[in-house]
């Protein structure tokens, strides 16, 4: 059991804050595998991550819009793909910036920050004239 904690604990480290950050200036589609909550929230995804910060509980986490990939709000319809998602930087086992930049800001993003976040540490910005 130490050896697999140990062996989360480096696989999470790939997602540094720095990265991240990088992603978020630069526009880049990342690539995650997401350790998230069942049913379905395990597995690959592609995110657009446009926000980083702290959540209430403490976590840094990212919000971006879910491209594809396994999700388990939208396994049971609730929230269907593509869609605003809550990632926790703990949960992300890997994390793979893409060749890939989006430049469409999608519908209700909140270019103040996000308020489920206790403190945004970045939030992306668009140019309204060429972004869109």
């Amino acid at each position: 059991m130490k050896l697999l904690t140990a062996f989360k604990s480096l696989l999470n480290e790939v997602a540094s804050l720095n990265d991240i950050q990088d992603a978020i200036r630069k526009k880049i589609v990342v690539t995650v595998y997401y350790d998230g909550d069942e049913p379905g929230g395990k597995g690959y995804r592609r995110i657009e991550p446009v926000c980083v910060g702290y959540s209430k509980a403490g976590n840094l986490v990212i919000r971006a819009w879910d491209l594809d990939g396994a999700s388990h709000t939208a396994s049971i319809g609730e929230k269907p793909l593509p869609g605003w998602r809550m990632f926790r930087a703990d949960k992300i086992f890997t994390y793979q910036p893409t060749t890939d930049n989006f430049t469409e800001v999608r519908p209700g993003y909140n270019p103040n920050g996000d308020n489920s976040m206790d403190r945004v540490i970045l939030n992306a910005q668009f140019n309204t004239e060429t972004d869109e």
